[in-house]
């Protein structure tokens, strides 16, 4: 079974893409998940060495969000997309 985390950066990516964000950051957290995707090392040895920005694609600010969605399940900046964007909308769901 594969972590949540990916596909809810995904999806992250396309509520971003959706509600007018920056089309470049919401390309890039897509790109990101994708590479979460192939990891060879499970992702929570990867969140918990800290080793997250050794992923392309992943800076500071993914590697937080990567982070709060594998700890917490969620982030607030996704729920609060979720309000504002209906699920319908969304393309290629990864789960």
């Amino acid at each position: 079974m594969l972590p949540r985390s990916p596909s809810l950066l995904h999806e992250f990516g396309q509520r971003t893409a959706l509600r007018g964000g920056n089309p470049y950051r919401a390309r890039a957290y897509s790109r990101a998940a994708e590479n979460l995707m192939v990891l060879t090392v499970p992702l929570e040895v990867v969140v918990a060495r800290d080793r997250l920005k050794e992923i392309p694609g992943v800076g500071d600010a993914i590697a937080d969000i990567v982070t709060k969605l594998h700890q917490k399940g969620g982030h607030p900046a996704l729920d609060a997309m979720r309000k504002e964007i209906p699920a319908g909308a969304l393309m290629f769901p990864l789960d």
